[in-house]
């Protein structure tokens, strides 16, 4: 055997040995839709301690565990509108009152999100025939 074989066979059994290392580690788990919605949430200035988190939360997990982060995103977006509408009325946070406009304004804005978000596909229409 000449030299040349026998530095491919040390490149060879170098790069199996490698390629067998990185199959068999684990690989690095990626976030998880919950720590990617509280990440969505705080982005949006809604923090763990402020009225509204828990519906952010929930639905931006929601969301992501379908596999749409724009729409994690719209509902984050939905609980900080909300949060500014209650606090226009004159609302005090931390208050019955306002929890009550906060979940009727996030319910009524996540309407809205869902109706953009379902555009409507269509079969092929009469009219389109010749």
């Amino acid at each position: 055997m000449t030299n040349s074989h026998v530095h491919a066979a040390i490149a060879l059994g170098g790069a199996l040995i490698v390629s067998a290392f990185v199959a068999f580690v684990p690989p690095i788990p990626p976030a998880s839709a919950q720590s990617h919605a509280q990440r969505i949430c705080r982005e949006q200035g809604i923090s763990p301690q402020s009225d509204g988190y828990e519906y952010c939360l929930s639905q931006a997990t929601r969301a992501l565990y379908w596999g749409e982060p724009g729409l994690a995103r719209s509902f984050a977006r939905v609980t900080a509108s909300a949060r500014e509408a209650c606090l226009g009325y004159g609302l005090q946070p931390q208050t019955t009152g306002f929890q009550a406009c906060l979940e009727r304004e996030t319910y009524a804005r996540g309407l809205m999100v869902h109706a953009d978000s379902a555009t409507p596909e269509y079969g092929p229409q009469i009219a389109d025939h010749p």
